[in-house]
């Protein structure tokens, strides 16, 4: 090393200073092989760095403020990734950044929402609606006729039955599928559904002498869901804070309602049923 390189050298503490970066930042970038200094004392363990070393720390903080994983900004100086790669990376940084906003934008809705309730003199209210997503279901599913659909609860009784009968224990909880509605706002396609292993599916279904059969509910992005906790037959009180909210935070209904019975025993006052209406934001 020359005697001007020598002379130039500065210790890690200066070195930060100079950067305004931390000293811990550039012990980590040494470890990782991203800036390494120009000389470490053999004695002492100092790290020593010159002011030619700058540029390559500020292109590196440059590639952090872009929201780049430090991985891929020593893969981009240690390794020479090419212009159209680097294109790439900035891509689909674009794309998580513009997601966090979108997310960050809807929370904001529901925010201002539920102010306006507030402001309007509204506690807090009887039902909370969370928006989740919820994973595909394989399940067998007992179609009702329109006969049957005063009698949706016995219906899932009796297919609970069936699988009792069969000796198979549902992988999750039953569920009903509220499809299609007639002019009157009544429902005419009701499914009760239960949760099964993809075997036991079929077993059931051969054993149900054609009253089951096997089905797969999709995966379904966005769910505006509630809770009821009180007898099934008062849940419209649940289906009306539904519709606020999607109202109120911009949200139209995309597919069947979905009602899940979490606990239901003999005291009907005490059962506890989740409401699911898959939902989009409106355009």
């Amino acid at each position: 090393m020359s005697r001007k390189r020598r002379d130039e050298m500065l210790k890690i503490r200066d070195f930060a200073r100079l950067a305004e970066v931390s000293m811990t930042t550039l012990r980590y970038y040494d470890e990782i092989g991203l800036l390494k200094p120009i000389r470490v004392d053999p004695e002492t363990g100092y790290r020593y760095y010159t002011m030619d070393q700058l540029p390559h720390l500020h292109r590196i903080l440059a590639f952090k403020e872009l929201g780049l994983e430090l991985t891929q900004i020593a893969e981009l100086l240690n390794e020479g990734v090419s212009p159209e790669a680097l294109q790439g990376m900035l891509r689909l940084r674009q794309a998580e950044v513009q997601q966090r906003i979108q997310a960050e934008q809807e929370q904001l809705v529901r925010i201002e929402a539920r102010l306006r309730s507030l402001e309007q003199g509204g506690g807090l209210p009887a039902y909370e609606v969370v928006l989740k997503a919820v994973r595909p279901i394989t399940a067998v599913s007992l179609g009702l006729t329109a006969t049957d659909l005063a009698y949706q609860a016995h219906w899932a009784d009796a297919l609970d039955a069936m699988l009792k009968r069969c000796g198979i224990t549902p992988v999750d909880h039953m569920l009903i599928i509220h499809g299609e509605y007639g002019d009157d706002g009544m429902p005419t396609s009701v499914e009760a559904l239960a949760p099964v292993d993809e075997r036991d599916a079929d077993t059931l279904v051969t054993n149900s002498e054609g009253r089951l059969r096997r089905c797969i509910l999709p995966a379904v992005p966005h769910v505006a869901s509630t809770l009821h906790y009180g007898h099934p037959a008062r849940v419209f009180s649940a289906y009306r804070a539904l519709g606020t909210w999607m109202e109120s935070n911009g949200y139209t209904i995309v597919g069947p309602r979905r009602k899940i019975r979490l606990r239901r025993g003999d005291n009907l006052d005490e059962a506890l049923t989740e409401i699911q209406f898959p939902v989009e934001k409106a355009a």
